[in-house]
């Protein structure tokens, strides 16, 4: 996979734009502003999915302008964080002096286990509550992109509506107890992986799963 980072937004969320090289086809994962680099790192790809973590404003803002200029992409979200897409108080875009797109919805609603066709691989959705009640992650062959769940040695916050520890550590123990390692590219900060999450990640009770 080739997976490209850009910081974007208020808070500098993590969007990230993944192609193969053996399909024509692209997708995102979180958009939290529009930067006209998309179309040139995009490179006449055809984006097929903006796949979102979770509902807030971080990584939401820029999915309108995206649909305005690729608008057969389809929006994806868990059904749980749907409705914070065009609400400013469920996506905290209120908190901040910011406002979303009232018109904004999902173009595909998304539960775990559900998996998204791409090219001749398949995106797998685990649904990973706690940082807020609909929070996804994504994997596609040794990727995982785990939004606002797990980071490099920490994990989301959950003080926000929505949020809950307990929760939130089940879901990372779920993620630790998949077999294998997995390169990890969250909602925020640098890269990781799940070997060295299991090992390191001071945050996280794994014995309580």
């Amino acid at each position: 996979m080739i997976i490209r980072t850009i910081p974007l937004g208020p808070v500098r969320a993590n969007t990230y734009i993944v192609s193969d090289e053996n399909h024509d086809g692209t997708f995102i994962v979180d958009a939290g502003a529009y930067n006209p680099r998309f179309e040139r790192l995009i490179n006449d790809k055809k984006i097929e999915y903006i796949l979102l973590t979770h509902g807030h404003f971080d990584h939401i803002m820029g999915v309108s302008e995206l649909k305005k200029h690729f608008p057969d992409a389809k929006v994806c979200i868990h059904e749980a964080d749907a409705p914070m897409l065009s609400d400013d108080m469920l996506s905290l875009a209120f908190a901040f002096g910011s406002s979303v797109d009232s018109s904004l919805k999902a173009d595909i609603i998304l539960h775990d286990g559900d998996e998204l066709p791409f090219g001749d691989k398949k995106i797998k959705v685990i649904h990973t509550p706690g940082h807020t009640k609909g929070g996804a992650t994504y994997i596609i062959e040794d990727c995982m992109f785990t939004g606002d769940t797990l980071f490099y040695r920490s994990v989301g916050r959950t003080d926000f509506p929505g949020g809950d520890s307990s929760i939130l550590n089940d879901s990372i123990c779920h993620l630790f107890d998949i077999d294998g390692d997995y390169n990890v590219y969250p909602g925020h900060d640098i890269n990781t992986t799940l070997s060295d999450e299991r090992n390191n990640n001071p945050y996280v009770n794994w014995s309580k799963r």
